[in-house]
Parts: C-alpha cells; sequence; structure tokens
C-alpha cells in the first residue's frame, strides 16, 4: 500500500502568521520545522497502520518546504510541480492521499491566509459553487483513482473539506499565537496535536476500504474571480472568457480544469512551450537553495522542535 502525503503549510501547528509560511524568511524557516515535525507524525501513523510505502509530496508555492534532512527516513521525498504525468509528478501506484496543513478557500472571512490554488484570487467556483483546494486537488486526484482519506488544518478549512470530502479523518490546528508562546502549556499542546496528527492518519490508512475518490461529473465550468481587474488582465494570456476581474472556462473533467487554471496562474502563453524544462529547472534551483542557503529560524517566541 502506497500512501501519499501532501504537505501545504498554512495549516500547521505552530504557525500562527503569513511571514512563518513565506519562503525565505527567517521565520518561514521555523515555519520549516513546523511543518515537517505535522508531516513526520502522520508518516508515522501511515507507517503504524502498515503502509509499505509512504511519499511526501511537497507543494507549497515552489516546494521544498520540508526540512528534507529531518524527515522520517523511511518516506520518500517529491518537491515542486511537474509537467508530466501530472502535477504532482509519478502518482500512479499511490492508494491513499493524506493532506497536512490545509487553508481555507479564497474569500473566507476570518480565516489563515485563505486561497485557492494561488493568491490573487478572490474567490474560485466551480458549477456556480465557490470551491475550496480539496474540490479541485481531490477531484484531480480522484480522476486518477486515488482517494483523500486525511485533512489538518485550522478548523473552518476542515470543515469545507469535509463538505466534499464527508468521509476524511481530520485533526483542528489552532491559529492563535498565545497558543504557541506560552511555554509548557504550549508543549503540551502541540505534543498532544501531533499525536492526533499521527492516530488519524493511522485511522485513515486502516480505513483505506471506506474512502472513495472524489469524482466532479463534467462538463465543468470554473470561474476564477481576481482581486483586481488589472489582475485578471496581466494573468488571462489565454484570453479566456472574462468579465471584469472574472475569467472563466469551461472543461471535460478536472484533470482538464486543472490543467487550464494552472495555464492561468503558472504558464502564461509566451513561455508554455517552456513549461517542462522551466519546472525542472525550478526544482533543481529550489531544493539547493532552500536546503543550502536558508537563513537561520526566528521562532518569535514559540517553543521549536
Amino acid at each position: 500500500m502506497h500512501i501519499a502525503v501532501f504537505a501545504d503549510i498554512e495549516g500547521s501547528f505552530g504557525i500562527w502568521r503569513m511571514r512563518q509560511c513565506r519562503m525565505g524568511t527567517a521565520e518561514w524557516q521555523y515555519g520549516r520545522h513546523c511543518l515537517t515535525e505535522d508531516v513526520n507524525h502522520v508518516v508515522r501513523g501511515a507507517f503504524d497502520a502498515g503502509a509499505a510505502r509512504v511519499t511526501v509530496y511537497d507543494t507549497h508555492e515552489v516546494g521544498f518546504n520540508c526540512l528534507i534532512n529531518k524527515l522520517d527516513p523511511r518516506a520518500g521525498y517529491v518537491g515542486g510541480h511537474f509537467v508530466s504525468p501530472t502535477f504532482y509528478g509519478d502518482i500512479s501506484d499511490v492508494d491513499l492521499a493524506l493532506y497536512v496543513a490545509i487553508h481555507a478557500a479564497s474569500g473566507t472571512e476570518n480565516a489563515f491566509f485563505p486561497h485557492t490554488h494561488y493568491g490573487v484570487f478572490s474567490e474560485m467556483r466551480l458549477n456556480g459553487r465557490p470551491v475550496c483546494e480539496m474540490d479541485i486537488y481531490g477531484a484531480y486526484l480522484g480522476e486518477f483513482g486515488i482517494p483523500v482519506g486525511f485533512v489538518s488544518g485550522e478548523k473552518i478549512a476542515v470543515d469545507q473539506a469535509l463538505r466534499v470530502l464527508p468521509w476524511t479523518q481530520s485533526v483542528i490546528v489552532d491559529k492563535r499565537e498565545e497558543t504557541y508562546t506560552a511555554g509548557e502549556k504550549s508543549r503540551n499542546y502541540l505534543r498532544e496535536g501531533r499525536r492526533q496528527l499521527r492516530d488519524r492518519a493511522a485511522q485513515a490508512v486502516r480505513e483505506i476500504k471506506n474512502v472513495r475518490p472524489l469524482i466532479t461529473p463534467g462538463p465543468l465550468h470554473f470561474e476564477a474571480e481576481f482581486r483586481t481587474v488589472e489582475l485578471a488582465d496581466r494573468f488571462n494570456t489565454w484570453n479566456f472568457t472574462q468579465t471584469d476581474r472574472t475569467i472563466a472556462w469551461h472543461a471535460k473533467n478536472m484533470i482538464d480544469g486543472f490543467d487550464k487554471l494552472n495555464m492561468l496562474t503558472f504558464y502564461p502563453r509566451n513561455i508554455y512551450s517552456l513549461r517542462r524544462p522551466l519546472s525542472f529547472f525550478n526544482r533543481c534551483f529550489y531544493r539547493i537553495k532552500n536546503t543550502c542557503f536558508s537563513p537561520h529560524p526566528n521562532s518569535e517566541g514559540a517553543w521549536m522542535p
């Protein structure tokens, strides 16, 4: 049984502000420690439940947020984005996906850095309904036959995920600063929270027969509402249908729709033919940069694992 652990960062235990998620900062270096601890507990849970193989897919921004040398050595690691065979690389033999540290959808009030796929959107809609990343990523994986069995993150993000993945195990993560800067009380909270990550991940793997791939039948109609008209004009290099700051496109299925979303956000028309070598270069560059040239961590008064 091959388990894929997908890692974002905003929903990690120990993180309470955006600078801790922003690549290249000393606070992000602290955030990497937080994320790596979360991921390790999920990996251990998967192995506890009998997984034969576990691979960590690190996809926040350009990838390579996890501290690779501190990951559970039993797990494989894939960082960054791909063009083929999928956005995540080769996932052909994955049996179950576990999502660590998710965040709420674009436009969600009172949420910690809410966004859907890319920070320029004020809302993403699918067939007229506002959606979060689990609507899109879960259905994308679902078309490859891969179900999502676990999510962790702040409560509002988990609630959004469970609307489309009601069978999924989950862990709620507090996003308040005082939760992580209160000495021994904070350490106890982190220990208990990460114990839950391990236990719920193990439960998800043990109950794999009770989950199913998320399939959203086509045809699909996507709408990406940008924060400003200027952003919409700048990103719409493919001349998708545009009304003011909203760009729309049709897709036959989620794989097709997600590919077009990436054309809108990651692959402008003038460099589309170069997307494969550029993706390879980005993976190589950021693996080296984030491994060898990162700043010393600034935990801002929080306990650091």
